[in-house]
């Protein structure tokens, strides 16, 4: 993908579009057949919720990662 995102993310994102949506790669591959796809709402909202929670997961565990190491540094 071409984006801020790094390969990690990247494999993340994929893997929700292949639970959900049944996408097998995200990558261009210059046919219509493969690169468009016909979804349905419900599978399109599981896979907004997927990400958004994930996200706040990755979000939450970087704050408490950075708490930790403040914690850390100032007991030292």
């Amino acid at each position: 993908m071409n984006d801020c995102l790094g390969e990690e993310q990247d494999a993340l994102v994929t893997a929700i579009a292949k639970k959900h949506m049944h996408i097998e790669t995200l990558k261009e591959r210059k046919s219509d057949s493969m690169d468009f796809h016909s979804l349905s709402v419900w599978e399109i909202e599981a896979a907004l919720k997927e990400a958004l929670r994930t996200g706040i997961d990755i979000g939450i565990k970087m704050a408490v990662d950075h708490l930790k190491s403040d914690r850390n540094s100032t007991t030292k």
